[in-house]
């Protein structure tokens, strides 16, 4: 059975679109159904990837990632 994955919205034009906001708010709502080993194995794959749109795509593996702003 696959995982829901937990949404999370952001603005990529205002603050919440700065990389480690955006790992805050994942972090909250992994944090929220108990799955902080995701939230680790994310982190440490963003802070070590080369490109904003690489993180990104990090972090969609397990999040739904929804830009406000409708660039991502």
């Amino acid at each position: 059975m696959t995982q829901k994955k937990p949404k999370v919205e952001f603005n990529s034009r205002g603050e919440s679109g700065n990389i480690y906001r955006i790992l805050g708010l994942v972090r909250s709502a992994l944090r929220k159904e108990h799955r902080i080993t995701d939230y680790n194995d994310i982190y440490f794959a963003v802070t070590n990837c080369g490109s904003y749109d690489e993180a990104l795509k990090i972090i969609c593996e397990k999040i739904d990632l929804i830009d406000l702003d409708g660039l991502y």
